[in-house]
């Protein structure tokens, strides 16, 4: 469905309507759409295709466990945090 800038102003509540029903609405300024106001797909899901896509692609490899669990850090007497990560860095 295409409709102009000031029609969508005029009655977006209208054209939000028919969006979350699942249609696309192409939003036109002077006869050249301009938008495409659509659905989104559920945050999980889009992430989850995204992630998909690179693992495919050989981009990422996809873990498959937990985080393990890590000791804190045992902080020395005078010697400062920046100047800890320097001395890691090295």
């Amino acid at each position: 469905m295409k409709v102009g800038t000031k029609e969508l102003k005029n009655r977006l509540s209208h054209y939000l309507r028919k969006v979350r029903a699942g249609e696309r609405v192409y939003v036109a300024d002077r006869d050249q759409i301009v938008a495409e106001i659509r659905p989104v797909a559920a945050a999980g899901d889009a992430e989850e295709a995204a992630l998909g896509e690179l693992a495919a692609a050989g981009v990422i490899t996809r873990g498959d466990g937990e985080y393990q669990d890590f000791a804190p850090i045992a902080m020395k007497r005078g010697v400062s945090i920046s100047r800890m990560i320097t001395l890691d860095r090295d």
